[in-house]
C-alpha cells in the first residue's frame, strides 16, 4: 500500500507520498536489476529474484502504482519497466552513508600518491585517468584556484613601454602568466627590484593573502625599497589579480560516447557539446565545493541541459587550509551509485592526503 500524507505550508496544500516497505523493496530490486542488466524489468523476471513470495500479478500491480507516481516508465507496450530520475534519487537517498571500497580498487586509486615530488597537475591528471579507467565512464577534476595557490616565485619582464609580462609559479609547480598594462614606463632594473621585493615578502603566501596585504598597505620599514614603493604597490595590485576562470581536466569522454545508454545520435551530440563547454561543467564542480561530502546530480537535476541524460557524482579535495577543487565522475543515470560514490569519495580523500602531506598549495 502507498500512503499520501497531507502537508500544509505557505505554498499551499500538497501531498507527500510514502512508499510502504513492500513497494520500496520492489523499487529497489527493479533499480538494482536495471543497473546490472540495462534491460527493462518485467514482473515475472522480478518475482524470481526479489527474495519475497510475491506473485507476478502482485508485483505487476505494485509496478503500476510506482509508474503512476513517476518512479517507473514503460518505453514499449510489451517491454518491462525502467527507473526514472525520481526513482534513482529515492534509491540514492536510501543508500547507507558509507559503502566500502574493494581493496583491489583502493590499491589502484592509491597509486595516485606514489610519486613523491610530482607536480599537483600531474597528480590530478593521474587521478581522473584512474577514475575513468576504473568506472568506464568520464572523470573530471578542477585544478586548484589561483586565489588559494601559494607563491613560489614571480618574474616581471618588460615587453614594451606600457606592457609587462608576469610569470607566476606556485608551490605546486603550476605556472601562470599574463600581460599587464602600465601607465608609467618601468625599466627592467626597476622591475627586477620589485621582483626581488615581492619574492622576499610574499613567498609561501596565497594569492588571496597577498592581494589583501597589498590593498591594506604593503609593507612598513623597508627603507631600501622606499624609492620604488609606489611602483611596487601599483604593480602588485595588477600582478596578483588573477581573475581568469578555473581550469578543468577531463578523461574518459570516449567511454561515454561508446556506452550503449547513449547510442542515439542526439545523445552523443549532447555529450560532445557538454565536454566542449567546459565552463558549464566547471560551474557544477564549483557549486559542489561549497558543501562537504559527496554531491550527486541525477539527470534532470542538472541545470546544464547537455547533462540531463547523465548523473554526476563529485567530492572536493583540499589542503590543510582550503578547499582546492572538486573531482567527479560523469555517467549514465543507471550507473552503479554505491560503487561510484565510494570510489569518488575515496579518490578525493587520497588527493587531500597527498597534497597535504607533500605541502602543495
Amino acid at each position: 500500500m502507498i500512503k499520501k500524507v497531507l502537508r500544509v505550508s505557505k505554498k499551499g496544500v500538497s501531498f507527500n507520498v510514502i512508499l510502504n516497505e513492500r513497494s520500496q523493496l520492489v523499487l529497489h530490486s527493479i533499480i538494482e536489476s536495471y543497473i546490472q542488466s540495462s534491460e527493462p524489468i518485467g514482473s515475472r523476471t522480478l518475482s524470481k529474484s526479489i527474495g519475497l513470495s510475491l506473485s507476478p500479478a502482485t508485483i505487476r500491480n505494485i509496478m503500476s502504482d510506482l509508474a503512476e507516481l513517476g518512479y517507473l516508465v514503460q518505453n514499449h507496450t510489451s517491454a518491462g519497466r525502467v527507473p526514472t530520475d525520481k526513482a534513482y534519487r529515492f534509491y540514492v537517498n536510501s543508500l547507507p552513508p558509507k559503502s566500502r571500497v574493494p581493496e583491489q580498487i583502493k590499491q589502484k586509486i592509491s597509486t595516485v600518491s606514489n610519486e613523491q615530488g610530482t607536480q599537483v597537475e600531474e597528480i590530478l591528471a593521474e587521478a581522473v585517468r584512474k577514475l575513468a579507467e576504473l568506472t568506464n565512464f568520464a572523470s573530471v577534476v578542477t585544478k586548484p584556484k589561483t586565489s588559494v595557490s601559494k607563491l613560489q616565485r614571480i618574474e616581471l619582464i618588460r615587453i614594451s613601454d606600457d606592457r609587462v609580462l608576469v610569470i607566476l609559479v606556485t608551490k605546486a609547480g603550476v605556472v601562470r602568466d599574463k600581460v599587464i598594462f602600465v601607465k608609467e614606463s618601468p625599466s627592467q632594473e626597476l622591475l627586477n627590484s620589485v621582483t626581488t621585493f615581492m619574492n622576499e615578502k610574499f613567498k609561501n603566501q596565497s594569492m588571496e593573502e597577498i592581494r589583501n596585504e597589498i590593498h591594506q598597505s604593503m609593507v612598513e620599514n623597508h627603507d631600501r625599497y622606499n624609492d620604488f614603493l609606489p611602483h611596487a604597490i601599483r604593480l602588485g595590485k595588477k600582478v596578483f589579480e588573477f581573475d581568469q576562470p578555473g581550469e578543468i581536466l577531463i578523461d574518459g569522454q570516449m567511454n561515454l560516447l561508446l556506452d550503449s545508454h547513449f547510442n542515439e545520435q542526439s545523445s552523443v551530440r549532447l555529450l560532445i557539446d557538454a565536454f566542449d563547454q567546459k565552463s558549464e561543467i566547471m560551474k557544477i564542480l564549483d557549486d559542489s565545493m561549497k558543501q562537504k561530502g559527496v554531491r550527486i546530480f541525477i539527470g534532470n537535476e542538472n541545470d546544464f541541459k547537455q547533462l540531463k541524460g547523465c548523473s554526476l557524482i563529485t567530492a572536493s579535495y583540499r589542503n590543510k587550509q582550503n578547499v582546492l577543487g572538486s573531482i567527479g565522475v560523469v555517467g549514465p543515470t543507471s550507473m552503479d551509485y554505491k560503487m561510484i560514490i565510494s570510489m569518488v569519495d575515496y579518490t578525493a580523500k587520497i588527493l587531500t592526503k597527498t597534497i597535504s602531506e607533500q605541502s602543495y598549495d
